[in-house]
């Protein structure tokens, strides 16, 4: 179920485009994940949110993820976290 829920929400509702920013909130759990990966296969930005410096490294070392923040240690909002780059 998490599969189709990340590819249904990510390529029907989002409609996501080469080049683009994304932002997955929640982005080591199964779904946020596969969101991820599907942006990165498309070319997308991609940066995601964690509660755990562990899930963080997670994300950029095997995940793919661009960029990825602790939200419990960092004051840090998805549109901050775009502008820092």
């Amino acid at each position: 179920m998490p599969g189709m829920t990340a590819y249904c929400g990510f390529y029907e509702l989002c409609s996501p485009k080469k080049g683009e920013y994304v932002f997955v909130s929640a982005a080591s759990g199964a779904v946020g994940q596969l969101v991820g990966q599907f942006a990165k296969l498309l070319g997308c930005y991609v940066v995601g949110s964690a509660g755990s410096q562990e899930k963080v490294d997670l994300l950029k070392n095997k995940f793919g993820f661009d960029e990825a923040f602790n939200y419990t240690e960092e004051q840090m909002t998805p549109s901050s976290a775009l502008i820092e780059m």
